[in-house]
């Protein structure tokens, strides 16, 4: 299952590490098209990229 919990345990890890924050396009590569390759989140492929997108974005600003 795709959560954006996944996202969000990479981007306290980061910010933990002292590293930079990821862009919103980063984040939809590692956890968007990425997953989507996987055979367990194949189904992602079959919804609309934009709530999972939406999902990201507001994480990363959440996280400014």
């Amino acid at each position: 299952m795709w959560r954006v919990n996944d996202s969000l345990a990479y981007s306290q890890q980061k910010y933990k590490s002292g590293e930079k924050k990821s862009t919103n396009s980063q984040l939809q590569k590692l956890f968007i098209t990425s997953a989507k390759k996987t055979e367990e989140r194949e189904w992602l492929s079959e919804v609309s990229n934009i709530p999972l997108q939406q999902s990201l974005n507001d994480l990363n600003q959440a996280l400014l």
